[in-house]
């Protein structure tokens, strides 16, 4: 069969009418050929694939198919990594948190991931340090100087006591008593109260537990560290220097009237000291 004839069979035009049984009279009648339905077949087709693709598109149908990921699996899925990766950076940060209270009950200075970054250049170099820490630290640890805090057999001077300020204006609630587990006293501030350094030195370490709330850590010269802990806001970012009597946190909101409360700690080579020994409260 020739191409033309094949055409021509297509082209080929046929009646389709519809008559009334009982007079035989035509009602209605329209002209098709074979090529039309092939043609209306698929533009019918089309049309049913544009509206399922419409409807699975900008519907939630495909949530009523049961064991098919619909957009409210996709959204549970998102959230669900959005919590395991805020899980797995909590537990980074709690790791990095014990490491370094670890190296802060050894005498050493900690630095966490987010100092060793801040201290790192684009090819990875060092920042160098800075002029005024480097100056504090040299007086509180040079032999003779006027502000050193031990003198030559271990004592403490007696002029540290003074040097140092009350981080916070309040009432002694608990003393110092490392026997029974106390590393140092607690405090009863009043609310909204700014939280104050004790001496010059450098924020080393911020972080968050069930236990202490937000706490602060400040490296101080001579192998001096003081903690605050149960802060309500903290106020300063790792690496950050801070002054004497300038506030790094504040005390919370009295709620249910119930005073907030303050832990303080200070720490000397890796040893807990006395707070009371050095501050007035």
């Amino acid at each position: 069969m020739k191409l033309k004839d094949i055409v021509g069979y297509l082209r080929e035009r046929n009646k389709l009418s519809l008559r009334n049984v009982r007079t035989g009279q035509e009602i209605w009648h329209v002209f098709v050929s074979r090529i039309n339905l092939v043609l209306a077949v698929v533009a019918l087709l089309l049309i049913i694939f544009a509206v399922a693709l419409t409807t699975v598109a900008y519907t939630p149908v495909l949530d009523l198919i049961p064991g098919y990921p619909g957009s409210r699996s996709r959204e549970a899925l998102i959230a669900n990594i959005m919590k395991l990766d805020s899980l797995s950076a909590e537990v980074s940060r709690w790791s990095d948190y014990h490491a370094n209270f670890a190296k802060i009950l050894d005498g050493q200075v900690p630095v966490s991931g987010e100092d060793t970054l801040r201290r790192q250049g684009v090819r990875g170099s060092v920042a160098q340090r800075i002029e005024l820490d480097s100056v504090l630290r040299d007086q509180m640890t040079r032999e003779g100087s006027p502000y050193r805090l031990e003198e030559d057999g271990g004592r403490v001077r007696a002029e540290a006591t003074f040097e140092m300020m009350p981080p916070v204006k309040g009432v002694l609630v608990k003393p110092f008593a490392p026997q029974s587990g106390v590393y140092g006293v607690q405090l009863a501030p009043s609310p909204n109260q700014g939280v104050l350094a004790v001496l010059d030195g450098t924020v080393i370490l911020t972080a968050w537990s069930p236990e202490t709330g937000n706490m602060v850590v400040i490296q101080h010269g001579g192998n001096m560290v003081s903690i605050y802990k149960q802060v309500a806001k903290v106020m300063k970012s790792v690496g950050e220097p801070v002054r004497a009597g300038e506030p790094v946190a504040l005390t919370g909101q009295l709620l249910d009237n119930k005073i907030p409360h303050l832990t303080f700690e200070l720490w000397y080579n890796g040893t807990a000291v006395d707070p009371e020994n050095y501050i007035v409260f």
